[in-house]
Parts: structure tokens; sequence; C-alpha cells
């Protein structure tokens, strides 16, 4: 595996931090990492515990920072951007609101007893109603970044090419880019808002928690344990698209209640064939494409919503 096709992904890096040893078995060829910590917020750049944990030259490429100074510039971009972003509420709303029935009744088929042809004919039936309600939703939150970004892009609006050129500039002399955890919405936002989640694909990558969610096809949100009780997983939207075939669930100890069998095999069911991947803190996983070539402490969910590890051929 050369080292542009490395992608490692971490748990959390609490309690245990194991960023260390991901930089150590990537490989990477010598020279700076980028970081994206967009994530952080205001906390972006506050890199240096990463510096000493890495022990690489790092630099951040502030893209929290450099979309702050990209509404304060340009009034028609910052108003643009926040109609864009009171739509994707609404439809997330919206959403929600016809995805609570849909999975209450999946679950419920799923755990009803009986003659067992009907019961599973019925229960694909209402996992397809699940699955067509996240793609109608998926296409809906599309349809509100293209119309954005047809006039809002690194092509056609010079104030947003001038930092993604700088950005690119930055990932060529790097020799890897580090993603860290934090808000999942703004770290993707960002990406796409400078063009950087196409700018990854060539990249080799280790990220964690948020940033290892947003490298997939789709970003879901998921958990049983809030304060307001259990809420179903949501499609949230379209990720960068460098991981195929994974949904990325970190820290799901925490945030899945691994004994509900019923609910636990409806996300594997409703997502696949895409592998619901569960990282927990001290978790690692080192991809080439879509085989894994190591994996330390990574589980999955089957369909029949057991909690099982994942291994490598």
């Amino acid at each position: 595996m050369s080292a542009e096709q490395c992608r490692i992904l971490l748990g959390p890096q609490r309690p245990t931090i194991n960023l260390g040893e991901a930089v150590a078995q990537a490989n990477l060829p010598p020279g700076p990492l980028a970081v994206i910590s967009a994530g952080w917020q205001e906390a972006e750049n506050d890199i240096d515990q990463l510096r000493e944990i890495t022990g690489r030259s790092l630099e951040d490429l502030c893209l929290y920072r450099r979309a702050e100074e990209v509404f304060a510039a340009d009034e028609r971009i910052a108003r643009d951007y926040r109609r864009r972003q009171d739509r994707l509420k609404e439809q997330q709303r919206l959403y929600r609101l016809r995805l609570k029935p849909l999975a209450r009744a999946a679950r419920d088929i799923l755990g009803r007893e009986g003659h067992a042809d009907m019961l599973a004919a019925e229960q694909r039936h209402a996992i397809s109603q699940l699955r067509a309600l996240d793609r109608h939703h998926l296409h809906r939150t599309e349809s509100l970044h293209r119309e954005f970004e047809e006039t809002h892009n690194t092509t056609a609006t010079p104030l947003l090419a001038q930092h993604h050129d700088a950005v690119q500039e930055i990932l060529e002399r790097c020799s890897g880019v580090v993603i860290t955890g934090g808000n999942v919405a703004i770290l993707l936002n960002r990406l796409r808002l400078f063009g950087v989640d196409e700018l990854l694909a060539e990249q080799a990558i280790i990220a964690w928690s948020a940033g290892a969610m947003v490298l997939g096809e789709r970003v879901v949100l998921f958990h049983d344990r809030t304060p307001q009780g259990r809420r179903d997983p949501e499609v949230f939207g379209a990720g960068c698209g460098v991981l195929r075939g994974f949904v990325v669930m970190p820290d799901a100890a925490q945030r899945l209640r691994e004994k509900d069998r019923d609910r636990a095999g409806l996300i594997s069911r409703r997502f696949a064939p895409d592998v619901c991947l569960l990282l927990d803190s001290g978790a690692a996983l080192q991809l080439d494409g879509l085989a894994a070539t190591s994996a330390d402490n990574v589980r999955r969910i089957n369909h029949d919503g057991r909690f099982t590890k994942v291994r490598t051929a």
C-alpha cells in the first residue's frame, strides 16, 4: 500500500490516545502534516498537543478562520450561506418528523413473532421505506448545497478560489492529513466551502471522531442516550466520499445500547450494503481501498444486531 492510499480511522482520543501510533503505522514520508481542526471552531489551530503526540511539524489549514474571514469580507456569501443553513435545518426537521413513525414501525415488526414468511416480507418492506426516505433526504440536502455552490464556488468566486489555492499549496507540501473531531456539521461545511473535500481524494489521511465520519459517502448522526431520550439514526448529508462502503459511528459504546439487538439490527440493515463501523476510544482501522489491512478494537454491527470485531484477511 502506498502512502497516498493510507487511510487510518481512529476512535475518540480520550481517554486513550493512539494518534502517535497511527502516524508511525502510516509510514508517511518525511515532511509536515496538514491538520484540519475546523470542527473545534474557535479552538481551531490549538494543535500543540498534536504536535507533541505526532512528533511531526504540523500546518493547520485553518478552514474555520478562513470561512469567518470570507463571511466578514463578502456580505452576499454570508447571507446566502445563512439562508442555506436555515433551509438545511428545516429540511432536517421535516425529515425527522417522517423518520420517527417509519423507524418505530420497522422496529416493532422486526421484534414481532408470527409466520416467518409473512414477517420477512413486511420487514423487508419496512426497511425499504426507511431507505427510500433516507435517499430522498440526501437528495434534498444535496440540492440545497448545489444551489449555493452554483453561485459560490472556487471557480466562480475569487475570494473562495484564493483560499482554495492556498489550502491546495499547503497540502502539496505535506506528506499527509490529520483530521480531528469536533462539530461534524461545521467541519463538513467548511470542507465543502473551500472545495477541500475534493482535494482529500489523493491524500494520506488519519482521522478520528467527526473527522472520520465526514470521510464516508454519507454522514449519519446517532445517539441512544440523549437527555431527550433515544433518537433514531439520521442521515445528515453527503460526506466527502473518500471512503466507500462504510458508515462511521464513533464512540458507539457510549452512544448505542448494545443489548437492544432489534434496534441495532435495524441500523445495520437500513444502511446496508455499507458496513456500520464502530470506533470507540482506542480503536484503529487501517484501510487500503475497501479492504481493512489492520484492525485494533474495531467493531461492526451485524444484521442480527450483534456487535462483532472487524477482522482482516
